[in-house]
């Protein structure tokens, strides 16, 4: 039949051009390039806050600084009142000083505390094997480290044996050496040294 092949033909034509725009289509949307993807957005993190310690209490008393009063014997406490005070004589200071010492030698079983001054002074306050305090740490009489006498002088020491401690003061003129030292236990010819006037 004539008419039946161009109606076949036009259907034939169709399929492919219909077949072509597909695989068209299909090869273009393949390689096109993506969307641009949007940005990312960030999100808050909501942190839990961490967990407060708990307080405990301390079990432990806190122990009392070398100035604490609670930590110094009243006797000593008197004694070294007593010093700042001035009420009594230069040899009267002198006997105060030498009592410390004696002291220290009844307590730690042992000679004289060594070295100068302020080596002295800071085994006295407490600075010893033991933490004993035989000399209040914030006494008046002790200026820059060191056992000052009565006219602001840090005291002379010098042992004359292992039990016995040579302790001078300077005097009123503040210097070592003098007719007006006040001496406490003098060494023998009073070591040697000066005129110094020997104190009972």
């Amino acid at each position: 039949m004539p008419g039946a092949r161009p109606a076949r033909f036009y259907l034939w034509v169709a399929a492919f051009v219909l077949t072509v725009a597909a695989v068209f289509i299909t090869t273009w949307l393949a390689l096109a390039p993506p969307a641009p993807a949007p940005p990312p957005v960030a999100k808050k993190i909501k942190r839990a806050p961490p967990p407060a310690e708990p307080l405990l209490p301390s079990t432990a008393p806190p122990s009392p600084g070398p100035t604490d009063p609670m930590s110094i014997d009243p006797e000593i406490q008197r004694m070294a009142d007593d010093l700042a005070a001035k009420t009594q004589s230069p040899a009267r200071d002198l006997e105060l000083v030498d009592e410390f010492i004696e002291m220290y030698r009844k307590v730690f079983q042992q000679g004289n505390p060594i070295g100068l001054n302020e080596d002295i002074t800071a085994v006295l306050t407490g600075r010893n094997a033991s933490q004993g305090i035989l000399f209040p740490p914030g006494n008046p009489m002790i200026v820059k480290g060191q056992l000052v006498d009565r006219w602001g002088t840090p005291y002379w020491f010098h042992p004359n044996s292992s039990y016995q401690m040579e302790i001078r003061s300077a005097g009123p003129d503040k210097n070592l050496f003098t007719p007006d030292d006040v001496v406490k236990n003098p060494g023998p010819d009073n070591m040697g040294i000066g005129s110094g006037l020997a104190q009972p």
